[in-house]
C-alpha cells in the first residue's frame, strides 16, 4: 500500500488544497485525492510539481507500507492437535 503524507506537508506549509493546487499548477481534485489516500493514478509531472511547490522529495510525499497479512485466530498453532 502507498501512503501519502501530503496532509502533513500541507499543514507544515500552512497550505489549503486550493492554494497548493494553484502553486503546483495541478488540478484541485488531484490534490484532494492525494490528501484522502484515494488517488489510484497520478501523473508523474503532477507529483514533481507538488514536490517542487512544497520543497520536498518524492520520498517525503509518498511511502510504501507493506500490507499486513490477514490474521485468523481460529487456526490451530503448529503441533497442536
Amino acid at each position: 500500500m502507498v501512503r501519502c503524507h501530503l496532509v502533513e506537508l500541507m499543514r507544515r506549509h500552512q497550505l489549503k488544497t486550493t492554494e497548493l493546487a494553484r502553486l503546483a499548477h495541478v488540478n484541485r481534485s488531484t490534490v484532494a485525492a492525494l490528501t484522502r489516500d484515494r488517488a489510484t493514478r497520478v501523473d508523474l509531472a503532477a507529483l514533481e510539481r507538488i514536490c517542487t511547490a512544497l520543497g520536498c522529495g518524492l520520498g517525503d510525499l509518498l511511502e510504501i507500507v507493506p500490507d499486513e497479512p490477514p490474521q485468523n485466530d481460529n487456526l490451530p498453532t503448529a503441533g497442536a492437535t
